[in-house]
């Protein structure tokens, strides 16, 4: 199954990889103006860190149901297509084949995690890749060429993505639920153009390479299936709020909001390196083997990140987009500038146990449901990375991978992550209110 680029799952393994070498060397908001060590797996039973509930969409209305459904429908036409055991030449096809069918067919039949429907959306793209991968590479196998009507329906779709993106006015009752309909849509069109470009090619002689011809086709199914959910959002938030004529364009106001947010986390990243003391804060500190030497390397890793989001964000002109990873990276300044003044303070230093990393747990899971419960929709969306931090960590716990004191920092940071949510939610929401001169 092909990993989602953009995922903050993703991310989150990142943190948990890079973390560990990060630590050979470690020892308000917004403001206007060695070797890589490893642990041994974490000794914790499964349910010290109790499932996180995932609160209502921050989607403006409902996601209609029928697209998950076109993807499932699709996903199990392409595999019916596909014999449980391949008649072919060649044996070892044959049973790669047979296996890859299997697994596709698992995965299609099995649940969909209970998150927001958009990550439905995106948990059924993914299957229906994974069939479109397998069909391909047994029609290839078969001998059917299908290089040519590749090409066409991968321009057809580019021309579609092509089009929905040329008229994305941001059409909205508001700027910020401007940010929230159309932030998962500018997700979409970017994850269209990165799997319609030909990066694998279909190949000349597709029975030698069939792997390789149902890998590009794979590819373009998902690109046709990213931009099917773009404009099906897209129109599904129109029609609730009254299509054209119920709502009016806001992208003048994203615009502005994007560049001014921008360099608001900038600006807030350098004021707050220079007042914690730098890129090494805590060089003075001898924090080997306590949780702060984890919540150190995991906090700075996890701004560095955000920043970088928001810079691709603003290069890409994803004006929504830049919204949401500003109100993240604002936050998640915030929780590094409190993490490392409450090391300071003594904190985070004691031997790390079940009963802390519970602690941990469940003062993360107070501080996300405080978020959700006062905080309106944008900062529910902005306190996402909390909830996911906790959910992986969780699932990490079970399978019984990482160590207690990296659940434990990571818990600790998702804490601190979502009491710094609140102010930065108000921050973007003011940004966007502001809107350029002459808006409507």
């Amino acid at each position: 199954m092909t990993a989602d680029p953009r995922s903050r799952r993703g991310f989150l393994a990142g943190v948990a990889t890079a973390g560990a070498a990060a630590l050979a060397g470690c020892s308000g908001l917004p403001f206007a103006g060695d070797e890589e060590r490893r642990e041994a797996p974490a000794s914790l039973p499964s349910d010290v860190v109790e499932p996180v509930e995932w609160p209502a969409s921050p989607f403006p209305v409902a996601v209609p149901g029928s697209l998950a459904e076109v993807h499932e429908s699709r996903a199990r036409g392409l595999l019916d297509d596909v014999p449980v055991d391949p008649d072919l030449p060649n044996a070892g096809v044959a049973e790669a084949l047979a296996a890859d069918r299997e697994q596709a067919t698992r995965r299609v039949d099995a649940e969909v995690a209970d998150e927001w429907p958009v990550d439905v959306l995106s948990a059924w793209r993914r299957r229906r890749e994974d069939a479109a991968e397998v069909r391909g590479a047994y029609r290839a196998a078969t001998g059917t060429d299908d290089g040519a009507d590749l090409a066409a329906r991968r321009r057809a779709v580019r021309d579609d993505r092509g089009a929905l993106a040329s008229d994305l006015e941001y059409r909205a009752n508001s700027p910020t639920e401007a940010v929230l309909a159309y932030e998962p849509v500018e997700s979409l069109l970017a994850e269209c153009e990165g799997y319609i470009a030909p990066r694998v090619t279909y190949p000349n002689d597709p029975v030698a390479e069939p792997f390789r011809a149902g890998e590009a086709v794979a590819r373009v199914e998902r690109a046709s299936a990213a931009a099917a959910d773009a404009a099906g959002l897209r129109e599904a938030y129109l029609d609730e709020r009254g299509g054209r004529n119920g709502t009016a364009p806001r992208w003048a106001s994203l615009v502005a909001a994007a560049e001014g947010l921008r360099g608001s986390v900038s600006r807030t990243r350098a004021t707050v390196r220079e007042r914690t003391g730098g890129e090494d804060p805590l060089a003075d500190e001898d924090l080997s083997g306590t949780v702060a030497q984890e919540l150190v390397a995991v906090s700075d890793l996890r701004v560095e990140s955000a920043v970088d989001d928001v810079r691709r964000a603003s290069d890409a002109g994803e004006y929504a987009t830049v919204a949401i990873e500003a109100g993240t990276a604002l936050a998640e300044i915030e929780a590094y500038r409190a993490a490392v003044d409450e090391i300071r303070d003594g904190e985070y230093r004691a031997v790390p146990s079940e009963s802390s990393v519970g602690s941990a747990a469940e003062r993360a899971r107070t501080a996300v449901g405080e978020v959700v419960d006062g905080g309106g929709p944008l900062a529910t969306r902005l306190v996402r990375p909390g909830l996911e931090a906790i959910g992986y960590v969780a699932d990490r716990i079970e399978e019984g991978y990482g160590s207690v004191r990296r659940s434990q920092a990571e818990l600790a940071y998702a804490a601190l992550y979502a009491n710094a949510v609140p102010a930065a939610a108000v921050f973007v929401r003011e940004r966007l209110a502001r809107g350029p001169v002459g808006d409507d």
